[in-house]
């Protein structure tokens, strides 16, 4: 069933590509920058602006006009891929249901001193149900901020269903997240009785392939800012290729946020629930193709949330972390480092990683220390139900499928599990089955075979969240589908090579990694 609020964002973009390409008395043509910014401030609704090919320089393109649900503004290259913004560029999406579509950001030189992490991005959005569809962000150039962000109007005013959308984001090489979902000003974050309003945003078919950077530098993705904020964006079929910007691959940082059908490959990093409650890990792939670097899994922080139906292969894990695909954080809780109870992990597949599959007391150390010096309780992940899962591993694993630091019960349910060939790590009394066998055959068909009437189907277990068009318990109900993500299936359908080098080799090239290193230099002064 669609929920009334998704609608709407589904209604506009049905409309825009089913329109987008007829003629109609609105079509115009630029092939400069001054008739390009010249004609943008007269856009109404219904109106298609079509950008020429070649390269322009400097464009400031501010969007103060709306359009309409059926009539949206469309600014788009006149052939995808071959529109260029270089130099001093910049985007403002300042009126709703407008589009950006088809542009090639690349060779940039804006003003350092002009741009800052946490602030407006290279795209920034301040208006509700606008759209950025088709483009290409690469190596852009040495100024500290986000590619996209959707940022509040100096009025205060949140944008809302907003999406993004088929784009790649490859070799940036400055601080700041490469999108930033805000519903509250960054210094209003931790005030009380402030509140981020749902956003209802969208992601989906993008890429992101991007260079490691010093400390917590800024990942792919962040959403919202605290633990109060209320979200509500689905994540859905990216592909996350080398994504080594920082520990995060994705922050999130809201509650009631769905990630669905992602993949993670060769990540230095995990996918983070950093800040909110009751959000949804669904149906994504965690894999490692290579041994190249420590790759991550899942990073839990909160309560109320839904782990199901993931995959994880990862043939290295992370050291600093603890070692293994999902991490329950020890800790406080609602506290800034909050601890991670009440979650439901259900119908997962861990196939062979070279890790604990559980780590039940991740960052221990750390967290003894933190809680001391806030003098909060410090408290060990509990109240966890873990049922329908399929652990695989071999006899010579140097790791045991789970690790808890202590023998206390911590009220963990387990419910129709299955171990091969495995260490367990310590004692279950019921709930997981363990079994010696020798297993051949491709992922789908091992989980088929071993867990599939296994799987937790009870659907009064789960939850669906408010304004996302998704029937999450009949889809846990299914178990793990599908296959990891190809770069042939997301980012622009023009861009048909990736960009640069480091997703093939984890390097940069010479000349973008000079320009890194200076980067990180003037950051470290």
């Amino acid at each position: 069933m669609i929920r009334l609020s998704y609608t709407l964002v589904i209604v506009f973009h049905l409309i825009f590509f089913s329109g987008l390409g007829e003629a109609n008395a609105s079509n115009q043509l630029v092939s400069t920058v001054q008739q390009l910014e010249s004609k943008v401030r007269d856009l109404q609704a219904g109106d298609t602006l079509f950008i020429a090919n070649g390269e322009y320089q400097n464009a400031q393109l501010i969007l103060n006009n709306s359009g309409k649900a059926e009539q949206p503004i469309v600014i788009r290259a006149k052939q995808r891929g071959k529109v260029f913004f270089t130099g001093d560029a910049k985007v403002e999406m300042r009126g709703e249901y407008c589009v950006l579509d088809g542009i090639y950001f690349k060779d940039g030189n804006r003003n350092s001193k002009e741009w800052k992490s946490h602030g407006p991005g290279l795209v920034a959005i301040y208006a509700s149900h606008n759209r950025v569809t088709q483009c290409a962000f690469h190596a852009f150039d040495q100024a500290n901020s986000a590619y996209i962000t959707t940022s509040l109007a100096e009025d205060g005013q949140v944008p809302q269903y907003c999406r993004i959308d088929h784009c790649a984001f490859t070799e940036k090489i400055t601080f700041d997240q490469v999108i930033n979902l805000n519903n509250v000003s960054s210094k209003d974050k931790k005030k009380k009785g402030i509140v981020g309003i749902p956003m209802y945003h969208r992601i989906d078919h993008c890429y992101f392939s991007n260079p490691r950077k010093p400390g917590n530098a800024g990942g792919g993705i962040r959403v919202g800012y605290w633990r109060s904020d209320y979200g509500r964006c689905l994540v859905d079929h990216n592909l996350f290729d080398r994504q080594d910007s920082e520990p995060e691959i994705i922050t999130s940082k809201s509650m009631e946020n769905v990630y669905y059908n992602n993949t993670y490959k060769n990540c230095y990093g995990t996918m983070n629930l950093r800040h909110g409650d009751r959000q949804v890990i669904l149906n994504n792939f965690f894999i490692g193709t290579d041994t190249k670097r420590e790759y991550g899994g899942v990073f839990v922080w909160g309560s109320d949330h839904i782990i199901a139906n993931n995959y994880f292969n990862l043939p290295t894990t992370l050291k600093k972390r603890g070692q293994a695909a999902l991490f329950l954080n020890c800790g406080a809780k609602a506290d800034e480092h909050a601890l991670a109870y009440d979650i439901r992990i259900v119908n997962n597949f861990f196939d062979k990683n070279n890790g604990f599959a559980i780590n039940f007391s991740a960052l221990l150390d750390r967290r003894i220390a933190y809680c001391k010096k806030k003098g909060v309780k410090l408290e060990f992940p509990h109240d966890l139900y873990i049922g329908g899962n399929l652990f695989v591993s071999n006899k010579t694993a140097k790791f045991p499928l789970f690790y808890k630091h202590d023998d206390s019960d911590r009220n963990i349910l387990w419910k129709q599990n299955k171990a091969i060939n495995a260490d367990i790590g310590f004692a279950i009394a019921d709930g997981l089955e363990s079994i010696s066998k020798k297993v051949k055959g491709e992922r789908e068909d091992i989980y088929e075979k071993y867990i599939s009437k296994e799987l937790i189907t009870n659907e009064a277990l789960f939850y669906n969240v408010e304004g996302i068009d998704l029937d999450i318990p009949a889809i846990i109900a299914k178990g793990l589908t599908g296959k990891p993500l190809t770069f042939e299936q997301v980012g622009p359908a023009w861009l048909k090579e990736i960009p640069g080098t480091y997703a093939k080799t984890g390097k940069l090239s010479k000349e973008i990694q000079q320009k890194f290193d200076e980067v990180t230099q003037k950051r470290a002064k």
